[in-house]
This record gives structure tokens, C-alpha cells and sequence, in this order.
């Protein structure tokens, strides 16, 4: 027993079978050792029963196969657990009440056992039954496609290690140079303690003083992941996947209807099993260890306080309740502190209860948060992970972690690293098989949870039972502790270390359809992006293609089709499911016969509105790129080209350049406006082209050759002004400057709203200190000249000195003169406007 399974109530009754009653009365004993958790004993009734079940009703034989399988199920003899289910639901009987739980848990030890497609069969079963049960569903997509959680194997290096005994080991913990862990081995104990949920020894701390003595031994393919191995049974994904394995289409001949599992015949209890270890570890100490379990600790305030579970009678159990072995024992969480050579000090935590168990300690760096399991009342399901805050010299009242963490099922086993990701452990959330581990990030300062909860794939994770894990803040390495190489309670420690990705990739289907009819268009070819490196793919059947793209990354998507509008599409794949895939549908619209180049005369700015004044000579056509206060284009910007004169308005949207085009009257002015979510509306008057004298005479503007720029901006946009450099230890503007600082005067009264922040820069020449006093005095030089046109209000200034160079001028570093000046700069950043 390891404070897992019997989910943190121990019962210790002390009864013996007895089937010899007749077979109704045997049920009625067997069903009292279940409901006394006294599995062990349940079992062998239970078995007898069914070997000579004389005159039982079908409805009691079921009854009693139902409560063998349970008794299995939760001693964790999943192969014996599957036989008695399997002979007891092959007629798929309608069950009621708790019976209906045995699909649940049929389907929980078929995923135990790697049957992963018929554990589907039987979760759907299951919400046939319950339909209320909402996470059935969730286990049902997850086994329709499990790979999703395989693909990361080649990422991690798992290694059994040589403190393992023949008996559970598991929960390590940091201390001094060692590690501290849990364990059922006896070592010169006179008197055997046996815990009738299973017949297993007690738990006891023990420790092993240097954790550089933990040496690796050859692994089977067991203890590495599900399959037995590191390799996904699947095959690699990868871009272009075609779909049809997935929940959402129906499965075919070539869907894998399990993933195998390999591993020993013994289960946990084999009399014959013997493991000695080959790394010493001693008894942690005399003064925690006692008769009854000592479980997962932590320790803190650099070693010299512990917090660790134990479980402890009621104070006010009736002797005549010791007598008739039924005295209920919870798990209480205890603090200690060093006293000399050993601990003194033990304490009971003040929320301890004997109505319900508290267990399982992960704490904050500093103390003050401490996360731990209870199943006390109001939870959302069996165990749940709740918090409490120490302040003022005392713990406060426990508060649920909520139902981001917490599920219907049982989470166990927390721990929190130092950046504040909590690892846990639950079989309530969908994943390999019985108890998976799973991590969310938290905020350390306000308790939420500022994640998606991740489960951690294999091959940390398996089909078994996967828990207790310690690790540093980034999972490079660490250790976890798993029952996977023998099954059952026998659970053992293993050290991991991740050489590759943290997660394996995530699943996108991308579906391209024709704007207007909303139909499928078939062999588009596209490129996506993260970073530098593009990748191509071509949509199917149905205009849809799959893509495996790297966690927790932005992406591109760059579409040019030929007869369609390029368009380009970003996507975010930080919030997505672990195995669920996101559906991305990106809607095409036809583009018009390319119109002629048009050209462009620059405008004089004058007070007001920015007037543009357009030329083009005789051509109809209009073309404007829309960009970022950098200059880079801005791609689905919607832009509405609105006639003076008659007051039509036409709407398309910039295409992956920027572009945009339209057809105009030449003797008309036009407003353009130009729109983009996160931007500040833009709005441009576009003089006409051709103007009439008094007598009728066509008058034609100069012509220029480039686009028309339409820029937007938004809060956040820290942008360069072209031409403003300093002699190096000069600050007063010259001509060039003070003409690109009337042109951001313009800007500011187009935007109205627009609250600035000039700040200037200085080169590493020189004292540090100079430096800083001469880049705000240029900063107050630009400062005065802008107010000059601009509220106060709205312009801050700033000198940064030399701390923030754009090359690698540092100090100590030889530059051309050319280099030096690109440092010698200076750059607006938008504090606050109104965005749409």
C-alpha cells in the first residue's frame, strides 16, 4: 500500500473469512471485508464463493463477481481485474446506482493494460449509461488516437535505479545531498507489520545519504513507456498526416486496436520475487518512522523542517471498536523540525481531521504555500489537491485548487518546483492508463492557475501507475516513481533525463475554403512558419490537410493560390489540447484582373488631417500598402475606399504584402480607412488626380512612382526616427532632425489620443555617466521642439545613455564610426491611443 490506491483511508480490520456458511451469508462477508477495504481477505471470499456458488440468484452471482473485480481493481491486479470484469460485462448488463461504476473502472483496466481501443468501447458504454459523465468523452478521443501522448518518447532517457527493493519504493524528496523516500522493506525489525488491504508490509521513510551513489541498472523495455520501448507504435508524425484516425472520423482497417505492453508475470505479492538492492539506504530516523505508515514528505527552510504524512488512529475510538476491528485510520500530515542528530518537535497540522485524511506535502521555496491531498467534503471527486498559507506564525484555512486541477477522479501526489509549475498525479484527467502525471504552471502570488493542464506523455507516463515525481524548474532531469515493471503495489523509482522537447508536437487540421460558396478547395499549397524555417503543405481530399506542429510555438500560414487573394493566417498552438486537434478554417476570396501599377506624389503636411495628395496620370487604378509603424506590412487589414463625391464605399483586405487595390475616378477625392484588431483606426484623404480650372481645363498632378502607405499603430510600438543623429557629444537637432520630428507632430494630430514616449541613445564612447546625462538632454531637445506642436501631456521623454545598443558596440568593443552612429538614435514608443 502506498497512500495511492485505498485514496487516503485505511481501514485496519482484523476479521478472517468465512465461507462456510452457505453461499448467501459467504456474499454477506465478503461484502463486509470490501466495505472494510480489507481487500485481501475480500478477495479470497469472494473466490471461494464463486467456485462453489450454490444456490446464489443471478442477480447475487453478478453481485458477487462485480465485488470480486472491484477487489482486484483496487489492489491494482489488473490482469485479474480484467478477467472477472470481462466475465461479468461480456453481456453488457444495465447496471445501476454505484454498480454502473464497473464500466468506469473496466475501462480504466483496459487502458491499464494497454487495450486502449477497447477501453474506448467501454468509457462510451459508460456515458451511455451516465450520460452527466462528461469526462467519458474526453477518454474516448484520447484512446482514439493515443499516440498523441507517445510522440515524445525520444525526448527523455528513463533509468531504473539501484535503490529499488522487491518491495514499493517511491515519493523521493530532496535532502542535504540525498534523497529521502518511502518504502515497505523491513530491516531489523522484530515484529512484521502487515496492512490488510493487500497483505504488504508498512511504509517507513528511508534515506540514502549521497544521490550520487543512485547507479543505473539495464532496463527492460517494461520499465521505459508504453509498448515497451521508446518508439511510437504509430510511426513519427509529421506535416501533411492524412486524417482517418482520428475521433472525429470512423476508424478503419488499419487503426491499431492496442498498443502492447511487456513486462513481468509476477505481480506484486509474488512469493517467489526477490530484489536486493545495490545502493545502502538506512532508516531516515527513530524518532519520525513509527507503527503505522510514515508516507511523501518534503522538507524546507534548507532542511531543518519537514512536513510528512502518517497515518493515525482517532482519539476517540472505543475499545470495543479496536476490538471488533474497525477502527477507521486516517492520513494526517505532521510537521517536525531537527533537533541535534535526529527530529524533535512533531506536530499535528492544525486542518487535520479525523472525519476525513490530509497527505501527500509539496511547499513553496519559502514556505508559506503548501499544497497537499484530502478527500474532506466539498471536493470534485474522490482526492482532490487543495492549498493553505502560512502567515503570522500559523496555517490558515485549506482552500480547493479548483476544478482546473481537480477532477471526478482522484488527484495524488503533488509537487512544486521553484517556478511554480505543480506536477501531480491523477487518473480523473485523460491519459495513458491508471495514475498519469500532469503539470500546470500557478501563480505563486494569487494561487491561480495560469496554464492548460499538461499531461507529460510517455514515456514518463505509461499504461501503469505514474506518480511522486521531483524535478528542477525547466524538466531537464529528475526522478518519478513507477509500478511499471512488475505491476501491482511493487513501485519503484526511476531517474529520467530530457535531452529533447518538452512536449511532443500538437495536432492542427487545416481546412481552406472558397469564400464565397463556402466550398472545399482542394490542392492549395501553403507555407507555415515558427521562426525562420518554412514548411510546406498541400490540402486533400475535402480542402483539408493535418499538421503535427512544435508545442507552444506561433505560427504563419502563408497563403498565394493562384486565383485567389494571398492571405496570411497566424495561429498559436500554447493553449491547445495535449491530443485533441485544433481545426483552423481559412476562407479564400477570389481576386480581380491585376490593374496597373499606380503612382504617387509625396504630400506636403499642413495642420490637420494627413492629406496624401495621389497622381497616376491618366491610369483608373489605386494601390496603397498597409504597414506597422515600421514599415512592415500588415496582412488581413480591412481598408474601406470611400468616394467623395457620390459617397460609395468598396471594402477588401490587404493581402500577405500589405497590398491593397482599388478603382477610382480621377477627377474625385477619396477617403481611405484602414483597420486592424489591436491597431488604431487609420484615416487618409487621397486628393483627386485630375482638376478642373474655371474655364474646364483638365489639370493633371506630377507623377511618383511608389505606394501609397497607409500605417497603423498600436500600444506597444517602439519605432525608430529616420535622420535624427548627434555629432558624438552634441544634442542639439539639426535641419533633417527637426524635418522627421514635424512628421511625427503630423502623426500624433492625425491620432489625437496618441500618448508617447521619446527616448534617445548614445553610443558605449565614454563615461557611462556622461552618457546618460547627454542622452536626456537630447531627449529634452526633442521634447521641446514636439511641444512646440503637441500637448505636453502627450509626449514623456527619456535618455537611456549607452545601456541598450543595437549592434554590439559595447564598451571595450572596436566599431567603425558608421556603427557607433546607428547607437547615436532615437525612437518613439506608444504608450496609449484607442485601438479597435
Amino acid at each position: 500500500m502506498r497512500l495511492v490506491i485505498p485514496l487516503l483511508i485505511l481501514f485496519l480490520f482484523r476479521g478472517g473469512p468465512a465461507w462456510a456458511q452457505g453461499a448467501a451469508k459467504s456474499l454477506k462477508r465478503a461484502e463486509e471485508l470490501s466495505r472494510s477495504l480489507a481487500y485481501a481477505g475480500a478477495i479470497d471470499a469472494y473466490e471461494n464463493l464463486l467456485k462453489k456458488p450454490g444456490d446464489l440468484s443471478p442477480q447475487d452471482l453478478l453481485k458477487a463477481k462485480l465485488g470480486l473485480a472491484e477487489a482486484y481493481y483496487f489492489t491494482k491486479d489488473n490482469r485479474n481485474a480484467e478477467r472477472v470484469y470481462q466475465e461479468a460485462l461480456q453481456s453488457l448488463p444495465v447496471l445501476k446506482g454505484n454498480d454502473l461504476n464497473a464500466y468506469k473502472r473496466y475501462a480504466q483496466v483496459l487502458a491499464a493494460m494497454g487495450k486502449y481501443q477497447d477501453s474506448r468501447f467501454f468509457w462510451e458504454k459508460y456515458q451511455e449509461f451516465d450520460e452527466s459523465e462528461k469526462r467519458s468523452r474526453q477518454f474516448a478521443r484520447l484512446y482514439s488516437r493515443p499516440e498523441a501522448l507517445l510522440r515524445n518518447q525520444e525526448s527523455y532517457s528513463v533509468e531504473y535505479i539501484g535503490l529499488n527493493s522487491a518491495f514499493p519504493d517511491f515519493s523521493p524528496a530532496y535532502y542535504k545531498d540525498g534523497l529521502v523516500f518511502v518504502s515497505g522493506r523491513t530491516q531489523n525489525r522484530s515484529i512484521k507489520r502487515v496492512f490488510n488491504w493487500d497483505n504488504s508490509n508498512f511504509l517507513d521513510l528511508y534515506y540514502v545519504e549521497d544521490k550520487k551513489l543512485l547507479n543505473s541498472e539495464e532496463s527492460s523495455g517494461a520499465v521505459l513507456g508504453v509498448g515497451g520501448s521508446n518508439a511510437n507504435p504509430y510511426g513519427a508524425a509529421g506535416s501533411g498526416d492524412p486524417l482517418g484516425k482520428d475521433y472525429y472520423t470512423p476508424p478503419t482497417s488499419n487503426d491499431a486496436s492496442t498498443i502492447g505492453h511487456t513486462g513481468s508475470e509476477k505481480i506484486s505479492g509474488s512469493k517467489d520475487y526477490k530484489e536486493t538492492p545495490t545502493v545502502l539506504s538506512v532508516s531516515f530516523s527513530r524518532k519520525l518512522n513509527s507503527k503505522y505508515h510514515e508516507g511523501p514528505s518534503v522538507f524546507y527552510d534548507k532542511g531543518n523542517k519537514i512536513i510528512f504524512t502518517r497515518s493515525a488512529p482517532p482519539s476517540n475510538t472505543s475499545l470495543w471498536t479496536k476490538i471488533r476491528g474497525e477502527e477507521v485510520t486516517r492520513l494526517k500530515l505532521f510537521s517536525a523540525e531537527r533537533k541535534g542528530k535526529d527530529w524533535g518537535d512533531i506536530q499535528q497540522l492544525p486542518f487535520n481531521s479525523d472525519a476525513y485524511s490530509c497527505g501527500h506535502p509539496a511547499i513553496s521555496e519559502d514556505g508559506r504555500l503548501l499544497f497537499f491531498v484530502s478527500d474532506m467534503p466539498g471536493g470534485f471527486g474522490g482526492t482532490d489537491i487543495y492549498y493553505v498559507i502560512f502567515a503570522n506564525g500559523r496555517w490558515g484555512v485549506p482552500v480547493n485548487a479548483g476544478p482546473k486541477i481537480n477532477s471526478a477522479g482522484d488527484e495524488l501526489f503533488p509537487f512544486l518546483d521553484k517556478a511554480g509549475h505543480l506536477y501531480y498525479s491523477s487518473d480523473g484527467l485523460p491519459g495513458l492508463g491508471s495514475l498519469d502525471l500532469f503539470v500546470a504552471k500557478i501563480d505563486l502570488a494569487t494561487r491561480a492557475v495560469i496554464s492548460p493542464v499538461r499531461n507529460l506523455g510517455a514515456p514518463l507516463n505509461s499504461q501503469y501507475d505514474d506518480f511522486g515525481i521531483l524535478t528542477d524548474s525547466e524538466r531537464k532531469s529528475g526522478f518519478f516513481s513507477s509500478n511499471r515493471k512488475r505491476g501491482g503495489s511493487d513501485d519503484d523509482i526511476y531517474r529520467f533525463t530530457r535531452t529533447g522537447p518538452l512536449y511532443g508536437c500538437r495536432d492542427l487540421v487545416v481546412a481552406v475554403r472558397d469564400k464565397r460558396d463556402n466550398s472545399p478547395l482542394e490542392n492549395i499549397r501553403f507555407g507555415y512558419k515558427s521562426g525562420s524555417a518554412e514548411n510546406y503543405a498541400t490540402t486533400g481530399k475535402q480542402g483539408m490537410v493535418s499538421l503535427c506542429l512544435e508545442a507552444d510555438q506561433r505560427f504563419v500560414l502563408d497563403f498565394q493560390p493562384e486565383g485567389y487573394e494571398s492571405r496570411s493566417v497566424k495561429f498559436s498552438n500554447a493553449e491547445s489540447s495535449d491530443f485533441e486537434p485544433d481545426t483552423l478554417v481559412v476562407m479564400l476570396e477570389k481576386v480581380a484582373p491585376v490593374l496597373p501599377e499606380p503612382e504617387v506624389v509625396k504630400a506636403e503636411p499642413r495642420e490637420g488631417r494627413l492629406i496624401n495628395k495621389w497622381a497616376s496620370g491618366q491610369s483608373t487604378s489605386f494601390r496603397a500598402v498597409i504597414t506597422d509603424g515600421n514599415g512592415e506590412p500588415i496582412a488581413g487589414a480591412r481598408v474601406r475606399w470611400i468616394n467623395k463625391c457620390n459617397g460609395t464605399v468598396e471594402e477588401k483586405m490587404s493581402r500577405s504584402d500589405g497590398t491593397v487595390e482599388f478603382t477610382r475616378d480621377l477627377e474625385c477625392d477619396y477617403e481611405l480607412v484602414s483597420a486592424k484588431a489591436g491597431y488604431a483606426l487609420s484615416r487618409d484623404e487621397i486628393e483627386k488626380v485630375v482638376r478642373r480650372t474655371l474655364f474646364g481645363r483638365k489639370v493633371i498632378r506630377p507623377v511618383s512612382a511608389s505606394l501609397f502607405n497607409s500605417r497603423l499603430y498600436k500600444v506597444g510600438d517602439v519605432i525608430r526616427l529616420e535622420n535624427i543623429y548627434y555629432a558624438a557629444d552634441d544634442y542639439k537637432l539639426n535641419q533633417a532632425a527637426r524635418n522627421e520630428l514635424m512628421k511625427l507632430a503630423e502623426v500624433m494630430k492625425k491620432y489625437p489620443d496618441m500618448v508617447i514616449e521619446v527616448t534617445s541613445h548614445t553610443d558605449s564612447r565614454g563615461s557611462a555617466l556622461v552618457n546618460q546625462l547627454l542622452s536626456e538632454k537630447r531627449a529634452k531637445e526633442v521634447h521641446g521642439f514636439l511641444t512646440r506642436y503637441i500637448d505636453k501631456g502627450r509626449v514623456r521623454a527619456l535618455g537611456k545613455g549607452e545601456s541598450e545598443p543595437m549592434n554590439k558596440c559595447g564598451d571595450g568593443v572596436q566599431c567603425t564610426e558608421s556603427e557607433h552612429a546607428r547607437n547615436r538614435r532615437t525612437e518613439f514608443r506608444v504608450l496609449r491611443m484607442e485601438k479597435i
